[in-house]
């Protein structure tokens, strides 16, 4: 049910499993959104989505390369042929090979500047480079806003972001407020569903909120998250939190 390639994959079970990860090898294309994503799915099928596609001319032009290559069995192969000597300014140029600049969310990442630039060093590298435990690494907390108002924050460990400041955290504690008493009810959404007992079915436990009563009328509700995205739009501020 976590493999993406299966037909019995659950996305349920993805968001609630802790470090999950898609594979571990490195893939040789990375789609920049959702939109080349689907024309690639159509174009060329699941199986060949992280391959490289070869032009037919290439394989022609190295074939030709290959046919050149073979010595020559003619008595004139042999004989030694004469060599003009070139100054260093009269020799062939050699060409670069005009590559296509590969530009993701890793790349960004790494040359980032301005404000995003802070955010650098809370994201952890690989294990074969990053020498920091991860009970010492640099937390962020996220002010999260809601209609007009604050909404919240959220505490956690930094995975990635974006330009957009879409923000990946992991081992995440969400805090907010609310009233004790619903005094209305607010349709924003259409009509909300209960997935509980979907959760239940997969054998998926849902993070437990504990409740906090601050005053008279309001209660501070907590809860722990996995691994939470949140979206640019709903970002107010962003703070690093320094372990003692």
């Amino acid at each position: 049910e976590l493999d993406v390639t299966s037909e019995k994959f659950t996305p349920l079970r993805v968001l609630y499993a802790p470090n999950y990860k898609i594979t571990d090898a490195v893939p040789k294309v990375l789609y920049q959104n959702l939109a080349a994503f689907e024309s690639a799915l159509k174009k060329f099928g699941i199986w060949q989505l992280n391959k490289r596609q070869k032009s037919e001319t290439g394989s022609g032009n190295e074939k030709k390369q290959q046919q050149k290559e073979k010595p020559s069995t003619s008595k004139a192969a042999f004989a030694e042929v004469p060599q003009r000597r070139f100054e260093l300014h009269q020799m062939p140029t050699t060409s670069t090979s005009n590559k296509k600049h590969q530009r993701n969310i890793f790349t960004y990442m790494e040359t980032s500047v301005g404000p995003l630039a802070l955010l650098k060093k809370c994201v952890p590298l690989p294990k074969a480079k990053d020498p920091v435990p991860s009970t010492q690494r640099i937390q962020v907390r996220v002010v999260i806003r809601k209609h007009g108002v604050v909404g919240g924050s959220v505490e956690g460990e930094l995975l990635a972001f974006d330009k957009q400041w879409n923000l990946l955290l992991r081992n995440a504690t969400e805090i907010w407020k609310r009233r004790k008493h619903n005094y209305g009810q607010q349709n924003i959404c259409d009509t909300p569903v209960d997935c509980s007992d979907r959760l239940k079915e997969l054998g998926i436990t849902p993070p437990q909120m504990q409740v906090k009563s601050v005053n008279r009328k309001n209660v501070e509700i907590t809860r722990d998250l996995p691994q939470v995205l949140i979206r640019g739009e709903n970002v107010v501020i962003v703070s690093l939190i320094d372990n003692p």
